[in-house]
Formats: C-alpha cells, structure tokens, sequence
C-alpha cells in the first residue's frame, strides 16, 4: 500500500499538494493526518470528490510499503504517520518547498526546493511529464498557490510559482470560484483577536528595521490564527511583525516579514518552529509568556541584519541655493548637476525647494533674472537617514513625491530620488544574493548538502591542514550548487600528495582506497557506497591534437586552468581557516550569470575535441548559449577536422552522454546546425518527424520510470532513431568505427531489424492473446519495446506493449519439475514442453492457483501419452 499525506492543519497548499502528487503516484491513497484548517474544511464540504480520502484510522500501517508526504518535512506534524519514518521496508518520498531544516526528515525521493508553494514544484512535474490537469483541479492548484504566496505577492514568491499558476490558467482554472476561499471575512472571534493585535501592537526599531511586536492572551484557542494577522498586516502595511498568543499552558509564536534582511525561519528556530523566510510559526508548551517576549526580543537582536537605511543610499552633500539666487544661475545649476530640483537655504536653515518644471516655466516667461526668494515651496518633505529605504518608498507614494530631502537634527544632509531607491532595491537584492552564494558558501552547503557529506567536507579540510596540504571541492559540483541543481559528484583536489592525503583520510573516515599512481588520483568509496575522486593539483600538456594529455603536479590555480570551460572552473576551499570561501580565478560565476559557455583559452577545441560535445552539452542543458568568440573557435575545429582525429570510443561516449540527457532533442539539433552530425555519420540527419519522435519518447520514458525500477538505456533508443536512415551494412560499419561492444551491437542490429516485425504483429485491431503477446516480445529487450512503440506512435501497439512489461512479463507458475515427478511423470524433455504450455494457460487466464495448474496438466498431458 502506498500513502500520501501531509501536515496536520492541513491548508490548501497541502490540499491540494496531496491531490497533485496522486497523479504521481495513481495507486496511493490520500490520508490527512488530523486537523485540517477551517476554510479547508468548507471546501472539502463543497467539493470532496476530488479528494476520496481514508481516514488515518483506517489504514493499516503495516501494510504501508511507500510513505509519500507533501508540504511538511517534519516528522511531528504528521500524525500517526510518524511509525512509518525509519521502518524497515518503507520508502519515504517527500514533495516540499520549505527551506531545509535540521529536523527535517530524510527521504527516499521526491522533489525538495524552495518556492513559494509545493503545488507550484508539483504543478511543473506534471507539466513536465506530460500529465494532463482537469478543469476542476486546476483550480484547486492554484487556490493552494494563491494561499501560499498571497496570490504571487509574497516576498517567497518564485518564478516557478508564476509558471505554475499560468499553465494552471491555461487548463481551466477558475478564479471567480477561488475568490470566495482567498478573500474571506473573519469569524466574530476572529475579529475580536484582531483588535486585540490592533491595540497590542508595539513598534520597536531594532538594528535600523522596523518591527511590531504583538503580546497578548486569550482564554479559548481561536481556529485561523494567522487570518487576523494577515488582516493587521494589510491593514497596517507592516513589515515584520512577530504575534505572541497564550491560550492556557501553550504560546503560540507567529511571524510574518516583507524584507529579506529578517528570515523569520532561522528566528522562530530558535524557538523550536520552522517554515519559511518570510512565514513561520512555533508552538511553547508550559512556556511563561513574558519569558518568551524577552528571550524574542534577545534573538532580534542577534538574528535581524541591519537593512539598507536612507543613509547609506542618499546623495550627499547636496548641491543648495539661496533666496538670493537668480532664476538663470538655477537653471545652470541644474543642468550641471543633472538634477531636478534644488533646496533653498539661509543661514543653513531649510528654507524650501524649487523644482526644474518651475525654473523651466520662469525661463519661458522672461524671469530669468529674478532671484528665487519668491518662487520656493515651502511644503518640505524630509526623511531621517537611519530609517529603511522602504519608509522612504512609502512616504514618496504616500505624498506623491519624487525626492524626500535628509534631515538629521534639523540640518540637511542629503537628498534621496525614486531613481535611488529604484537603484537600491535590485542592489539589495543582488548584495544579499551575493553574501549567501557567492563571497562564501558554507550557508549554501548547509542547506544543499546532506549532514554526512558536510562533516565529510570539513573533516578532508583538516586532514589536509594537520599534513601541510590544502584541499578544495572543484569542477561542475560547484557549479551546480551555484546554479541550485543538486549533484553530489564530488571531486577534490589537493595541493600537495593527493594519495597520500588519500591514505590519511581513509585511515580517519574508514572506506576502502583505490590508488592511480601514474595519475595521482584516488577514489575512497565509504561504507555507505559514497565515493570521493581525490587528485593531486595537476597541469597538463598536450603532445598533439585529440591525444590524450601527459600530467605533472601544479597549483590549484594551473589545475584549474586546464578544465573545458570557465563555469566549471570554480573551486570552494574547504581548509578550516577559510572554510567554504569560494574561488573563481576565471569569472566563472559571472558567466553562471549571463548563461554563457566560455573556453577558458583559443586552444581548447584543438587540445581536446570531446569539448565540442560537452560545449552543446552544457548549452542545451543549462539553456546557455556559446560566448560567441567559443562559437567561432568551435566551428574552426569542424573546419579543421579535429573531431576526425579522435578515437572511435571517445565519439561514442560523448555522443551516448548527449543521448542520456533528459530532453536532448536542442542538443542534437544543435549538432546539426553546426555539421557534428555529419561529420558522425553522412546520413546522419535530424528530420521534423524524428524531432517529433524524440519528444514522443520524453513521455514515454516518463511514463515507463514511473511504473518500472528497471533502468533503461535511453541513449540507445534515441541512436535508433538516428540511424534509421542507414541501411543495415552502414548501421554495422557505424557500429565497428565507433567500437560499440558486442552486447551494444547485438542491440542495435537487432532492433532494427525486430522492431518493424513485432510493430506489424501488435497493431492488427484483432484480440491477441496474452500468450501470443508474450512469447512475441519475451526475447527483446525493453529497450527495442520502447523503439517499436516510439517507431510506429499507435496507442494499440504502445497499449500492448506496457501490458506486457506491467503485467505479463513477471508471470511465473508455481508448478515445476519436482512437482511434476511427484505427480508421477518420468524426468524427460517433454518437462519444458509441459511447464511451457501452463505458463500459456495462466497468461491467459485459463489457471489462476497451483491446484488449476496441476489439474490443467493432468487434463492436457495424461501419463503414459
């Protein structure tokens, strides 16, 4: 049995998270584990078909082989579902988008990143595989993601929850019906608990941030807490605001922010809780109220970052007038400076402004020559530095202004426009994606990496450190962390003997060592099946084109130089002194950026042509484009014919990692448009109908992973198609350039051939009997299966075809010779024959137990016959 289920006071994002993954998992049933919140509760009312959930009580935790949670990570909000964390024989997959936590429960699979809703990670795996929505849970989905993200204005709001929610418009998704649900009214305690907040709350300024902290205590517990804060918020344009609510002997903590300098998240943790950056709560059992507010207000001041104050963002000093200033010498003044306005000053007293439109209307009308005493305003907007640049954008919109004046202790020290806030605020944002991923990124393996893997990381830096090396993370593991994809490829490199670091730490951590001596690499596999590559910093130099390189030891720096392209020439150093501090002596980061692929020098096609492939390898995948000077030198190399000059093998692996990409189809397409494909194979040619084909077989590789363990050889169906139009002597001689082994060979030839065959034979809308269908497809390999299906594109054939792998090709009978000698028959070929023609009675129905079978052949093979 297979069970979804989420958090206790289930929300529609878990709602309707649940309802999603099921169309993942079609067999699961959707338990909720207890409570579920109030307007959920109405919903379910009105529209329960969708859900068809078993109460928890229901299920039989024993039978439960595969646990599924959606929305939650935490293993005391799941209800009884908890037994089921850590059993034997249970696979736990989770599906969330709360940020890592150190309680979080470790899964078996699914999806974990941050959005701003799982049902927007959810919403675009379905699209992904294809999936289809109907009208009616569509609406649900995005009721879940409009919940979550206050109908995508949240500060967690991702560019993937705006993607779900426009693919979820496009299948039917009905706004008018979710309004009801999204904009509802409080309940009369509700309200009640509003006003409390609004006479409760307190404004505090702590580090520069504005935050309101609410303390109160009610004598019954209120269902919906967080509506009437949400209310306050709106109602107040608050920022941060943290509500403490006693209820008996329990303290409810929740916290909301709008600013990313207060992640309320790492604050509420410290109090047990968890959630998002911007939304979180926490539950104090036995916890005195008043101890609680000032361990708060002590973890303020420790957690909140100073946000970027007027201050820090104004023009200063600032260029002044007088009364006694003409109109002209204004006008000069402001086309100078470049500004649109210019305060008035006396004896360092304010005394106004006059703005550009006003000089510009004087200069029209001959008063170029009048001093300004009698044309400034005196309505003066001003603003204190130490307050965050978001008062100052809210007093602009309040006033309808565009520039406040800086004013501290009654003198003017500078002046702020729209334009620098503006300017500010994709700063701020930029300077705090900065900090957290690129100066040091020790935060960033924390949340990225599981807890083994960081003690592992921190333990190599002090091996390294205790014998005089350093040791580094390198390569395409730091590239993915940057780019947010999830790789634990791990490479090291050591500065110094890497075998021997390699020895120490395999006496420190236990595992087993492998040493290459001529390379200098190590590979220390521990006992868990994790493996580590360790290599000495190296150089390397290359004798002639496409040969393979000769090495020396070098510096980390000379090692980095001789990788492929800049984005995976980062390296994160991992000696306890500078622990996670990133490197990047070739602006791999800004090309991360720019999306771009870069070849770190004019020479590197010509040293190495495998990095034509893996140049349209990482284009396609990442959606980078070629730098263009890396275009150029990549199309030279064709010209030169540089990829003539390597091996048959190194074609063959470079084109079967092409073919093992999950959507491939750009990157051949790619090759073609820059001549790869020929110069692989003359004929080779990627046509409209095989653009369509490689499609095809995105869903149909979908859909067999999702039903199937069995692990397929996805880049040989995709060569099939390729070779199509090779005769048979051409697909052999391809098969002999390019040293395909024997095993490969066979498969390819033999699906060529049988592929057409059986496709003629499934298709005939006649009945065909399991049996026939069976022994029909019984000697190919799955991977033919999916080309026949994929050849032909019939749904009789494809419908066919996964009958047989779903249900007849693990048909087994339970009878065999033992049985049959002790039913008195003599040991004689005639067994197999006998066995055979069972196994074809209980594929098609005919037997269905042992005691059928045994009937079956003393029916059909009488003794002595």
């Amino acid at each position: 049995m297979e069970i979804i289920t989420t958090h206790t006071g289930t929300d529609f994002d878990a709602l309707a998270s649940t309802i999603a993954v099921r169309k993942l998992y079609p067999e699961a049933k959707i338990s909720l584990p207890g409570s579920v919140a109030k307007e959920v509760k109405q919903f379910i009312c009105l529209y329960g078909k969708l859900l068809q959930d078993i109460p928890p009580e229901e299920v039989n935790l024993d039978e439960v082989k595969r646990l599924i949670l959606v929305d939650t990570r935490w293993i005391n909000r799941i209800g009884i579902f908890d037994q089921l964390i850590s059993k034997k024989g249970v696979e736990v997959h989770i599906y969330d988008h709360h940020p890592s936590h150190p309680k979080d429960i470790e899964g078996d699979g699914g999806i974990c990143k941050e959005a701003g809703a799982t049902t927007s990670i959810l919403v675009s795996l379905l699209k992904k595989k294809k999936i289809p929505i109907a009208a009616p849970e569509a609406t649900l989905f995005i009721l879940g993601i409009y919940e979550d993200t206050g109908s995508l204005s949240f500060a967690s709001t991702t560019p993937l929850d705006f993607e779900a929610a426009g693919y979820l418009l496009s299948q039917g998704a009905n706004l008018e019906l979710i309004s009801s649900f999204l904009n509802r009214g409080l309940t009369e305690k509700q309200t009640l608990l509003f006003n409390e907040f609004l006479k409760k709350a307190q404004r505090k300024l702590i580090n520069g941030v504005e935050v309101v902290v609410i303390v109160t205590e009610i004598d019954e517990f209120v269902g919906g807490l967080s509506l009437p804060l949400h209310k306050l918020i709106d109602l107040k344009n608050l920022e941060v605001v943290f509500a403490l609510i006693k209820s008996k002997d329990r303290v409810y903590l929740m916290a909301r922010s709008r600013t990313p300098s207060v992640n309320v998240s790492k604050i509420l943790s410290s109090f047990g809780g968890g959630g998002h950056d911007f939304a979180a709560s926490a539950l104090i059992k036995g916890g005195d109220i008043k101890e609680v507010e000032e361990r708060l207000y002590q973890v303020l001041e420790d957690k909140i970052r100073p946000l970027v104050t007027v201050g820090k963002i104004m023009s200063s000093p600032v260029k002044t007038a007088s009364p006694r200033t003409l109109v002209k010498k204004a006008q000069d003044m402001l086309k100078e400076c470049k500004i649109e306005a210019l305060p008035v000053l006396e004896d360092g007293k304010v005394l106004g402004i006059v703005s550009r439109q006003k000089i510009d209307h004087l200069i029209a009308h001959n008063s170029e020559k009048a001093p300004l005493k009698s044309y400034i305003s005196p309505h003066i907007l001003s603003i204190a530095p130490f307050v965050s640049i978001k008062k100052a954008q809210d007093l602009m919109v309040e006033e309808e202004t565009g520039r406040l004046l800086v004013m501290k202790e009654g003198r003017l020290v500078g002046i702020i426009t729209g334009s620098d806030l503006l300017d500010a605020f994709h700063k701020k944002e930029e300077g705090l994606k900065k900090e957290k991923n690129r100066h040091n990124l020790k935060a960033l393996l924390e949340e990225k990496v599981p807890k083994k893997i960081q003690k592992l990381l921190w333990q190599a830096g002090e091996v390294a450190g205790k014998v005089g090396y350093k040791a580094f993370i390198v390569g395409g593991f730091v590239r993915d962390l940057l780019l947010g994809i999830e790789n634990l490829d791990i490479d090291l490199v050591i500065e110094g003997d890497g075998i021997s670091f390699a020895a120490q730490f395999a006496e420190e951590v236990g595992g087993k060592l492998r040493r290459h001596k001529e390379f200098g690499t190590a590979v220390l596999t521990l006992f868990d099946g994790f493996k580590l590559d360790i290599a000495t910093s190296r150089r390397e130099f290359y004798t002639q084109p496409a040969a393979l390189p000769k090495v020396e030891p070098a510096s980390l720096r000379e090692d980095i130089s001789r990788r492929d392209f800049t984005v995976n020439t980062m390296a994160i150093d991992l000696n306890p002194a500078n622990f996670g501090n990133l490197i990047d002596f070739f602006g791999g980061q800004a090309d991360i950026k720019e999306k771009k692929v870069r070849v770190l020098h004019p020479q590197s096609f010509i040293e190495d042509p495998t990095r034509i492939f893996r140049a349209i390898r990482f284009e396609q995948r990442y959606g980078f484009t070629m730098e263009d000077k890396t275009r150029k030198l990549l199309e030279d190399a064709l010209e030169n014919h540089l990829l003539q000059r390597l091996s048959g093998e190194r074609i063959r692996e470079e084109l079967i990692q092409i073919l093992e990409e999950d959507k491939p189809g750009k990157a051949i397409q790619r090759m073609q448009e820059l001549g790869v494909l020929k110069t692989i194979h003359p004929k080779m040619e990627l046509d409209e109908e095989k653009k369509e084909k490689l499609d095809y077989l995105v869903d149909i590789f979908a859909r067999f992973e999702i039903f199937f363990e069995e692990k397929i050889k996805r880049w040989l169906i995709r060569l099939l198609l390729l070779l199509e139009d090779l005769n048979e002597s051409e697909v052999e001689e391809f098969c002999r350039r390019y040293r395909f082994n024997k095993e490969e060979r066979t498969s390819i030839l033999k699906g060529r051939r049988e592929a057409g065959g059986i496709v003629e034979k499934l298709k005939t809308p006649q009945p065909l009997n399991p049996s026939f269908i069976y022994y029909l497809l019984w000697p190919l390999s799955q991977e033919v299966l999916l080309f026949a299906i994929v050849k032909t594109r019939e749904k009789r054939v494809e419908k066919r075809i996964f009958h047989y792998l779903s249900k007849l090709k693990g048909t087994k009978i339970q009878v065999d010779g033992n049985d049959l000698k002790r039913m008195g028959y003599k040991p004689s070929p005639k067994f197999t024959q006998i066995l055979e023609e069972v196994k074809k009675a209980r594929l098609d129905g005919r037997v269905g137990t042992k005691k059928g079978e045994i009937k079956y052949i003393r029916d059909n093979f009488p003794q002595g016959s």
